[in-house]
């Protein structure tokens, strides 16, 4: 296991490790057999003109019922300039072709890392620029492919379309904010005050439990956010709780929510949004629950703040603000995100799953069958404490949190 090189020291990334076998010829899956079907998709590619890098959100989903043991990721940056720009995929399990231009990463996928039926990991990719002096826009192709493996064979997909595409990585010559949001999975039952800790390492998610929904999001940009709007839709199966109607609203089924909220984003100063759900008591289990959207928009974009200022500048509205930006978003493309509730059957002798109430959807059927706990945590600098899944660099910086309950909307460091 000796690395070809490692990732840059700014982030704290792991050692590449060399990933043996993955150029092996496919070999078809049996008729009868669960079906294999992943597909890929990546997200936040364009950078303000006034920042040095971002991340990138790498989106694996599993539409098909099996799960492989093996995900191998390619990522083909050959046509990149590196007198521009390059990028490098924050995963431990990495081999790089091309030594010195570092033309092609092939990854690994292994253990919790790998989504069940119906679910989604998400994933960093860094992209960084090489120069400060452009003039002009500079654009770039990225191609990603995903194959599933399984005893130590490549798989056949059941839809090979999806599982590669191409990706335009854009240097931009614009300012504004560029907000990214990553929604992981939830399959844990966990409390508002360990959520608030960043602790998402709860026993499993029954039927009837309580749980929250978490929001992770980042200014990736060059300009500062002071107000943003959260908008998210829970699965059929998963209602929210009591919220404030004042400002924050949601439909008659409660699984539809819009809320304004008044946090403050300067670049690179994460954000954690926890909203309280519960899974109704009538969810047939084993099930994934897909269906889960979120959104997020810049409501006041300002300028950034000057030399010294960073730590100054206050969670809430108030935040000294002169013009506004160019543009309210950079890149849209990164500012929603989906997302699945993994509900498993309640140990025997635990009553009604969990004793916490049920939800309003009575009788729901369960979605998308499990074949095996998807469980796991990342611990990151500041223990910080992930769902596995979770976007990593919230791992590598430090992150706020914004409850929002019953009567309590206020954020923690």
């Amino acid at each position: 296991m000796n690395p070809r090189r490692s990732s840059p020291a700014r982030l704290g990334a792991a050692a590449l490790l060399a990933a043996a076998g993955l150029v092996l010829p496919a070999t078809p899956a049996h008729a009868g057999e669960p079906v294999v079907d992943l597909a890929v998709e990546v997200v936040g590619t364009r950078l303000a003109e006034g920042t040095t890098d971002k991340i990138a959100v790498v989106k694996v989903r599993n539409h098909g019922t099996f799960t492989p043991d093996l995900i191998a990721i390619d990522f083909d940056a050959r046509d990149f300039d590196y007198r521009k720009v390059r990028i490098d995929p924050l995963l431990e399990e990495c081999d790089v072709e091309g030594d010195e231009k570092n033309d092609r990463w092939n990854c690994g996928l292994r253990g919790e890392q790998i989504p069940g039926p119906g679910e989604t990991v998400e994933l960093p990719l860094l992209v960084f620029k090489t120069t400060d002096q452009l003039t002009e826009p500079y654009h770039a192709t990225l191609r990603v492919s995903v194959t599933p493996w399984n005893d130590h064979k490549p798989l056949i997909d059941a839809n090979p379309a999806d599982n590669q595409d191409e990706y335009e990585v854009v240097l931009t010559t614009e300012n504004g904010a560029d907000l990214t949001v990553v929604a992981p999975d939830i399959n844990r039952e966990i409390t508002i005050e360990h959520a608030r800790k960043g602790d998402l390492s709860g026993a499993p998610l029954n039927p009837g439990d309580k749980t929250v929904a978490v929001v992770y999001l980042e200014n990736q940009g060059d300009r500062v956010v002071s107000q943003i709007t959260v908008r998210m839709t829970v699965p059929k199966g998963v209602t929210f709780n009591s919220l404030r109607t004042e400002e924050c609203g949601f439909t008659d089924d409660k699984r539809t929510f819009h809320c304004p909220v008044d946090v403050v984003l300067v670049p690179h100063d994460p954000v954690a949004v926890i909203l309280p759900v519960t899974v109704s008591a009538g969810v047939k289990a084993p099930a994934t629950l897909p269906g889960g959207t979120v959104s997020i928009s810049a409501d006041f974009v300002g300028d950034p703040p000057a030399e010294g200022e960073h730590s100054s500048l206050p969670w809430f509205l108030g935040v000294a603000s002169s013009s506004p930006a160019t543009l309210s978003d950079i890149d849209e493309s990164d500012n929603s995100d989906d997302f699945a509730f993994v509900v498993t059957p309640a140990a025997v002798g635990d009553g009604d799953g969990g004793g916490n109430g049920g939800g309003g959807n009575g009788g729901v059927d369960g979605g998308l069958p499990v074949t095996g706990p998807q469980v796991g945590l990342f611990a990151g600098a500041g223990a910080v404490v992930l769902a596995a899944g979770a976007v990593l660099f919230l791992a590598a910086r430090r992150r706020r949190v914004v409850v929002v309950t019953p009567g309590d909307e206020k954020q923690t460091g």
